[in-house]
């Protein structure tokens, strides 16, 4: 990569970053959906609204020790733990920059809904996690030293919000646990991530799923953990 010229570093910077977003969103990771890649574009969807890009994470202003910084918290930790085991990947230089805040139904594969069909749970807010270029997979020899920065640099900007965080090392722990399969008569099409529109791959099932991996019970037994500390 060092050795290519400026224009061309950044065409394969460009392409690294599209082909780890696709792997990210095949996942089931909340990432922006990956649309075309051509040369040094990269076109993806747009999260915002009426024009205007969601806000980052280091953008929202909500009071210390607000039990929202705590959801904002678990939902990344609980990304970092998708990201790792379904994506097999290590974002690497994860931070308040990189990651934005916006209403789930933005979130969601597909065309968003029309507001009249939205229930509280699409408007609820989600953290999305952005910037693939430098991600790494997990047998990269330096990813366990970057999940570490990764959550370090997440631990410092969440202490400074008033809000519990675990230790270093339980926060890693975590993550790398190995995510325990469901037998297979309770896979369903929930667990199914259809390839982001304008993949150059087909559409099928992303073969690192982990049918056992189930957000909603991961943000449980996190912020019952926290609760605990």
């Amino acid at each position: 990569f060092k050795t290519q010229d400026g224009r061309h570093q950044v065409v394969l910077w460009a392409e690294k970053e599209h082909r780890n977003l696709i792997r990210a969103s095949r996942a089931g990771c909340r990432v922006p959906q990956p649309l075309h890649h051509k040369e040094n574009v990269l076109f993806m969807r747009f999260l915002g609204d009426n024009g205007w890009p969601s806000p980052q994470l280091r953008e929202i202003e909500i009071k210390l020790g607000s039990k929202k910084w705590t959801v904002f918290y678990c939902q990344i930790l609980v990304q970092m733990r998708r990201l790792y085991h379904c994506a097999r990947l290590v974002h690497a230089d994860l931070s308040e920059y990189n990651i934005l805040v916006c209403p789930t139904y933005q979130t969601a594969k597909g065309e968003p809904k029309p507001i009249s069909d939205r229930t509280d749970d699409d408007e609820a807010l989600q953290t999305v996690i952005i910037d693939f270029g430098q991600a790494v997979e997990v047998n990269h020899s330096q990813a366990d030293a970057w999940l570490r920065r990764d959550i370090e640099t997440i631990h410092k900007f969440f202490t400074k919000k008033g809000i519990k965080v675990f230790a270093s090392e339980e926060a890693e722990e975590y993550i790398l646990e190995e995510v325990n399969e469901l037998p297979d008569d309770n896979n369903d099409d929930s667990n199914q991530i259809e390839s982001p529109k304008g993949d150059d791959e087909p559409a099928k099932e992303w073969r690192h799923l982990k049918a056992g991996l189930i957000d909603e019970e991961e943000m449980e037994l996190l912020i019952s953990k926290l609760g605990r500390c």
